[in-house]
């Protein structure tokens, strides 16, 4: 197994794609070579937040090669990936395995479930950016369908990869398919809740029931629709059909029971793990990133450290997103365990230099990062 990428890259080579990301002009970096940069527009920024932005950058590096340096474990990213893999797919089998057998009860089964899923969605994540198996495609593939398994109320792996590259090049822009679809920079009230919960039914009954506006919402609108192909409708379809169920059931229709307790077992094993992980996920990440007036390339707008204490019920299923996120939008190229091994090393050069922590006025203005 291949040790971790050398640190000291800031370059990416480029695929021969004329069409770049998503037909932008933006190069899609070629999978062998991912995970270093992404390339990104920073033209316009200034020459402050450009030197702020690296002296974040470097001070992640550099303690990203202490820690393998004084761990040597580390080194192995592969093994430890594979590692993590193993973990959230047994985890989460064993979970509901207990559950069937009378061990645990629904409720511990689906918060228990819903955390091992959340490994499972770092470990894609991290396979997005090819920080395992680097020059090994076909088992990258094989990772990223293992984990879909698991949480099959998210979108098909393969085309999450584009879009959340695209995430990256556009972050805080209406071009960013990936948060703007998860409520990011929408105003709160009951469509944004509902839409946290479930951001799936929503976008489909817009994109079934509108036109598109510009060819920005065409292709988002595409996007959503193949990115959906696979688990995606099996598993909303499980969960419409056990809440309906449930309700006709108890205003006193008559259900077949055999179907109710079908989809009871597969809600709470399989289905509703993910229901409640994903919403904890987006409640984070809509509200961690700036959406709508963030400066093109400007990762010191992109994102806040979002952690405050009342936050860790969320925090939980979401692997302590919101604490260690932005790190990842400075510097992509450590896996998640890293970036919780550096955390607190990291905040204080991330608040000297005009990363914003816990700004809850984030709700009041919808995400906008100007809070005038």
């Amino acid at each position: 197994m291949s040790t971790a990428p050398e640190l000291d890259r800031t370059t990416a080579t480029t695929s021969p794609e004329p069409a770049g990301l998503f037909g932008t002009g933006i190069a899609v970096p070629a999978a062998a070579d991912l995970p270093v940069e992404i390339p990104v527009d920073t033209v316009g920024l200034s020459p402050d937040d450009k030197a702020r932005t690296k002296v974040i950058t470097s001070a992640i590096r550099r303690r990203s090669q202490e820690l393998r340096r004084d761990h040597p474990v580390l080194r192995h990213q592969d093994a430890l990936g594979l590692t993590a893999f193993s973990v959230a797919v047994l985890g989460f089998v064993g979970s509901g395995a207990l559950y069937l057998t009378g061990a645990l009860p629904w409720y511990v089964t689906l918060l228990l479930s819903a955390a091992f899923a959340a490994v499972g969605h770092e470990v894609e994540h991290d396979l997005i950016h090819a920080l395992y198996f680097r020059r090994r495609k076909a088992v990258r593939y094989a990772l990223l369908f293992g984990v879909w398994a698991i949480r099959p109320y998210t979108i098909n792996p393969v085309y999450r990869i584009r879009l959340h590259l695209r995430h990256h090049a556009y972050s805080g822009l209406p071009d960013d398919i990936e948060e703007v679809s998860i409520t990011n920079g929408k105003p709160w009230g009951a469509v944004r809740l509902y839409s946290l919960l479930d951001p799936y039914v929503p976008a489909l009954i817009r994109i079934v029931t509108t036109r598109p506006k510009d060819a920005e919402d065409a292709l988002w609108r595409r996007t959503i629709l193949k990115a959906s192909i696979g688990l995606t409708p099996v598993a909303i379809t499980i969960w419409y059909a056990f809440l309906g169920l449930h309700v006709a059931s108890w205003l006193g229709a008559a259900v077949p029971t055999s179907w109710l307790q079908v989809l009871t077992v597969l809600t709470v094993v399989w289905v509703g793990p993910n229901v409640w992980r994903g919403f904890c996920l987006h409640f984070i990440s809509s509200n961690m990133h700036y959406q709508g007036d963030v400066e093109q390339g400007n990762v010191l707008q992109q994102t806040q450290v979002f952690n405050r204490w009342y936050l860790v019920p969320f925090q939980v299923f979401c692997l302590n997103f919101g604490s260690t996120h932005p790190i990842h939008h400075f510097y992509v190229a450590d896996p998640f365990y890293v970036r919780q091994l550096m955390e607190r090393d990291i905040h204080p050069v991330l608040a000297a230099n005009g990363v914003r922590f816990n700004d809850m006025g984030t709700f009041k203005r919808a995400n906008r990062y100007q809070m005038s």
